[in-house]
């Protein structure tokens, strides 16, 4: 799938996306080992890389700053590339950022929220109000998807994002 969208990219958009994307999880990896702590495994996935740790387990402001790492490379790179001359890669690294925060299972900003909620709530209820929020929110990006197909401004990478995000609430 990743071969075929290189291939078939001609603005070279997906290129700078992968980029990005390498960048950010570095960030991750670079926390996790400024933590102390080494992966026992690191896995490539579609939404990115995930990282077995060993046994022992970071504590949770540990692993709030391992999850905001990626994000941070992210807004960090952005003035950069700016700086540069190289505006379509600082975006590229403005939408990873922004949305790795977004509070869906699955992604940054979720497992940041479903850390801070099992701090004042149990973990069914922490549970319970993640969805309520995911299923919110997802309902007013899809509104946001719609409208902009519906004024032809929209395109198949945004409808994309809207199945994937309600894959990952149910």
């Amino acid at each position: 799938m990743l071969t075929l969208c290189l291939l078939l990219d001609e603005t070279g958009i997906a290129v700078m996306g992968l980029l990005a994307g390498t960048m950010h999880e570095c960030g991750h990896l670079i926390a996790v080992l400024l933590t102390g702590f080494s992966p026992k495994r690191i896995a490539f996935e579609m939404t990115g890389i995930r990282m077995e740790h060993p046994l022992s387990r970071l504590t949770n402001r540990k692993e709030a700053v391992v999850l905001l790492a990626g994000s941070m490379v992210n807004f960090i790179m952005l003035p950069v590339c700016f700086f540069m001359g190289w505006q379509a890669f600082g975006a590229a690294h403005l939408v990873l950022g922004v949305m790795n925060l977004m509070p869906f299972q699955g992604l940054d900003g979720g497992k940041l929220l479903s850390l801070l909620l099992t701090r004042f709530f149990s973990l069914y209820k922490s549970e319970k109000i993640l969805k309520i929020i995911q299923i919110v929110l997802n309902i007013f990006i899809s509104i946001i998807c719609i409208l902009l197909f519906y004024h032809g401004q929209g395109n198949p990478t945004m409808l994309v994002l809207c199945i994937y995000l309600w894959v990952s609430i149910f």
